[in-house]
């Protein structure tokens, strides 16, 4: 299992990944989505026997290197509790991932996370390597993909705008794996996890205020079991070139709740210092468990399986 507390490269989250399925292979099914422009697998654990699912996913950004190694250890933990049929804290894992199962995706975007965590040089394709150099971003502050596309600005949704030459809407293969998953999965909601400020972001612009409503509802949920704040509604589009992600996207697709989580502090500098992973993993570990408990509506923990802190 993932040790908190240090860093790990593309290959070892990957292997972690795989390993799981090896160990429990009758809940867990893993599955590459996609592939990245530098030919690196996108990867998706699927934990849970629940027709509907809940999505996770981390690492969208490259520096933002914290979350990939949470959801990876979070996706470790939730199989472990459900094999031996544990409750995390009033939560009965076995139970709610039998009616909603978690897709974990920790690592949309592999090109970036090798770049902000090993340098430009972990580049195998000469051509995007220079293109990578040429942008003028040092490697350790590197958010982009292979292509020096933020895929987080990608998504064709109503507030996409076009940032630089070449760049489409779900132009880059890491936003079209994504897109394929938000289609194939009937799923209950999408969570997805950056590293600035331990913010809950929850309002949509483009939506019904019943929609954020109800964003604002399970928002405040996560809150509870976090100690996070709330972003603000005006905070969504900082700028008009903040538009285009995936849970903008997501939201409009399927009206279904799409809520970013902020990790680390606001001033934490990059590379982010892995010291800090244990206690963001004890503030965000509960809350996809608090939402699908809020959707099948049962919260209250089982009186057979043991309590886990």
């Amino acid at each position: 299992m993932i040790t908190l507390n240090q860093s790990y490269t593309y290959e070892e989250l990957l292997r972690n990944l795989q390993e799981s399925v090896a160990q429990y292979p009758d809940f867990t099914v893993y599955k590459e989505v996609g592939e990245s422009h530098d030919e690196r697998s996108i990867p998706m654990l699927r934990v849970g026997l629940g027709l509907d699912a809940l999505i996770l996913t981390a690492g969208i950004h490259g520096k933002e290197s914290i979350n990939p190694v949470l959801l990876t250890r979070m996706a470790q933990e939730y199989s472990q509790a459900y094999q031996d049929n544990l409750n995390m804290g009033n939560y009965p894992v076995r139970e709610l991932l039998d009616h909603c199962s978690i897709c974990f995706l920790p690592i949309v975007n592999p090109d970036g996370y090798v770049i902000a965590t090993e340098s430009f040089n972990a580049i195998r394709n000469p051509i995007l390597r220079q293109a990578c150099k040429m942008r003028g971003v040092d490697w350790p502050y590197w958010k982009y993909n292979a292509r020096t596309v933020d895929i987080n600005r990608n998504f064709p949704c109503k507030s996409y705008i076009q940032q630089q030459f070449g760049e489409y809407p779900a132009s880059e293969q890491e936003t079209k794996a994504l897109i394929r998953v938000f289609e194939q999965c009937d799923t209950i909601g999408y969570l997805d996890f950056h590293s600035r400020g331990r913010i809950i972001y929850y309002y949509r612009q483009a939506m019904p205020f019943s929609y954020n409503q109800r964003n604002h509802k399970l928002a405040r949920y996560m809150q509870k079991l976090s100690n996070y704040s709330l972003g603000k509604q005006e905070e969504e589009y900082l700028s008009r070139l903040n538009g285009g992600s995936p849970v903008n996207y997501y939201s409009e697709l399927l009206h279904r709740p799409a809520i970013t989580v902020e990790t680390v502090e606001e001033n934490a500098d990059f590379p982010l210092n892995p010291s800090c992973q244990e206690r963001t993993y004890e503030e965000i570990r509960m809350l996809p468990l608090e939402i699908i408990a809020q959707s099948v509506g049962n919260s209250e923990p089982l009186k057979n399986p043991q309590k886990i802190r």
